[in-house]
């Protein structure tokens, strides 16, 4: 436990961001470097990165509840972390991106625009309101509010998106769809187990 405490948020964020950056470059290895199928590559794979990320920052609180102590209150005490991490790990990916649509060409549909665009705004004001001082100045409520909506809309965006790859590449998007599943499940269950106590006292 205290060897998950010793490690800052910092240097967790930053290796996220490193590895991402890695991952990057090895999508462009792998296709000989500054192509447009290097890029793709780098987006694509950066995004796999980040996903579980999200998963596990998304997770933590419900884990947490459902069965407290152990490494689900490691979790949970480092989820600050855990989503700031994914935070960067998915702005590498926005870089990637804006490679493939900038330099080479690229045409995104509108719904990815939008879609997407929508998307790293709650990504942006999630990860700038992940501290103290936020929860203080928006309020606990206000910021629990923004931080719940932009989960949902995060977990909304990838849903959609791996269902679109169900047909080309079922080996990946059953797994990311089977695991949001899961996850959607254990906050639907923590959220049950937080009412249970209210609806007996009534």
């Amino acid at each position: 436990m205290q060897s998950a405490r010793a490690v800052s948020t910092v240097a967790i964020v930053a290796t996220a961001a490193i590895v991402a950056a890695l991952i990057a470059a090895y999508g462009y290895a792998e296709f000989g470097g500054w192509t447009a199928e290097g890029a793709g590559a780098a987006a694509r794979y950066t995004a796999r990165f980040s996903f579980p990320l999200f998963v596990a920052a998304w997770s933590a609180s419900a884990l947490a509840t459902l069965w407290p102590g152990g490494w689900r209150s490691v979790m949970l005490r480092r989820r600050r972390a855990i989503g700031l991490s994914f935070a960067a790990a998915h702005f590498v990916h926005l870089a990637a991106l804006l490679v493939v649509v900038l330099i080479f060409g690229a045409e995104p549909k509108a719904t990815t625009i939008y879609g997407g665009g929508a998307g790293y705004v709650f990504v942006a004001l999630m990860a700038l309101t992940s501290n103290d001082w936020s929860v203080r100045t928006l309020g606990p409520r206000n910021w629990k509010t923004l931080h719940t909506v932009g989960g949902l809309a995060i977990a909304l965006i990838f849903t959609v998106s791996y269902l679109g790859r169900l047909d080309a590449k079922p080996w990946l998007a059953i797994p990311a769809l089977t695991l949001l599943g899961g996850a959607v499940l254990l906050k639907a269950a923590a959220w049950l187990k937080k009412r249970a106590p209210r609806a007996a006292r009534a």
